[in-house]
């Protein structure tokens, strides 16, 4: 490693007690997608107490932010860390988003007090809402980062990937209306609401058999009656349909739209669909870029796990396609613990938690060192962007 790599990591061990403490009070406050408040707030804080000038509201979001050192003119090229701070319903940050923050908040500290010339480079941009509600993508189209070059991340995992595939989703809302009926005495006079989502449930659960691997389609019944003895007029299920590519994401859209125009026509209902903005884009790699952080791994020591072909969605995806962006997955825990879960949530508080912690914050300011430092990786790094768009 040399001098100024070492620099920036001695930096970030420095302030290894502080970034515990922020992953561990955002734990201890979890907020979903745009009520995130508290922890908006307490990081806007403590950037502010280090010496950042903090923009609240970026592109008309309350629960983002947009940091920046004081004092120092913004120059080109630009990197922007970005922070997640979301949790899920019901179980808190059982994806990591705790241990996100605080890595890319410590690799924003650690680049700029270790290699303050590099100061007016560098941007930690709060990012709410990856749960399902698509933050990155407003923010982008709000011009956020419209003088950045870059865009860089760390995602906590059971594996290590620097390239990891990253589905494009459609989430909708289905809801089918019939006529409610006594269930007993009036049967007939009833139209079953019910009957249709359960149906439009089976065909799509059966057109999953006929889906390549590269999409995946699940979805719950979120309102199936009010009593036994009142045919439902009124069913609704939520659903998620994910693609590798575009393409493949939007057929498998249509073909799902055609299971529920089946079990409307079938039961005598009407139906209405609802597809929630924004859709999300599969992530377009750059592998220069990846390269260069998976070098950076090696440096500390740290290795690649082979891909076990499983994939998720996020909103980093339609960043990807307005500039490069690197979002690799660090190990935290064993693989037998899968993300979205209470124990992988509890996984980021432990030593092996606070240690990804700081690798992440490693990884993502030596990289973005490579990257404002480094004229010929840059280029190589625009021209393959460049040509993943054309």
């Amino acid at each position: 490693m040399d001098q100024a790599k070492q620099k920036i990591c001695d930096r970030i061990d420095s302030l290894a007690g502080e970034l515990k403490g922020v992953k561990q009070w955002l734990f201890d406050h979890p907020e979903i997608a745009y009520q995130e408040h508290e922890s908006c707030d307490y990081l806007k804080e403590y950037m502010s107490k280090q010496g950042y000038a903090v923009e609240s509201n970026p592109a008309d979001i309350e629960t983002a932010f947009v940091a920046k050192p004081k004092g120092i003119e913004q120059t080109r090229p630009s990197v922007a860390f970005l922070a997640e701070y979301d949790a899920l319903p019901g179980i808190g940050h059982a994806c990591g988003h705790n241990l996100i923050a605080a890595a890319s908040l410590g690799a924003t500290l650690g680049l700029v007090q270790a290699m303050p010339e590099l100061a007016g480079g560098v941007t930690l941009v709060g990012t709410p809402a990856e749960e399902g509600g698509g933050g990155k993508v407003f923010l982008d189209r709000g011009g956020v980062f419209k003088d950045h070059d870059a865009a860089m991340m760390v995602h906590p995992s059971s594996r290590t990937y620097v390239g990891k595939g990253m589905l494009g989703r459609i989430k909708f809302t289905v809801e089918f209306f019939g006529h409610t009926a006594h269930a007993a005495g009036t049967p007939d006079k009833g139209i079953n609401a019910l009957d249709a989502m359960v149906s439009a449930y089976v065909s799509i659960s059966n057109l999953r058999q006929q889906m390549p691997t590269a999409c995946r389609v699940h979805g719950i019944i979120t309102h199936g009656g009010d009593a036994p003895n009142i045919i439902p007029g009124y069913a609704a299920g939520l659903y998620y349909v994910r693609g590798e590519t575009k393409a493949y994401r939007d057929e498998m859209f249509e073909k799902v739209k055609k299971c529920i125009e089946g079990a409307a026509l079938a039961t005598g209902c009407t139906y209405k669909i609802d597809v929630a903005q924004p859709k999300i884009d599969p992530f377009n790699h750059n592998r220069t870029l990846e390269a260069a952080a998976e070098g950076n791994l090696g440096l500390l020591g740290i290795s690649v796990d082979p891909d076990d072909g499983r994939k998720g969605s996020s909103d980093i995806g339609n960043l990807s396609w307005s500039l490069p962006c690197l979002h690799p997955m660090l190990a935290i825990a064993e693989p037998t613990i899968a993300g979205h879960t209470v124990e992988f949530g509890q996984a980021t508080l432990t030593p092996r938690g606070d240690k990804g912690l700081l690798d992440a914050a490693k990884m993502l300011a030596m990289t973005a060192y490579d990257f404002l430092t480094d004229s010929g990786l840059r280029d190589k790094i625009k021209k393959e962007f460049e040509a993943s768009k054309a």
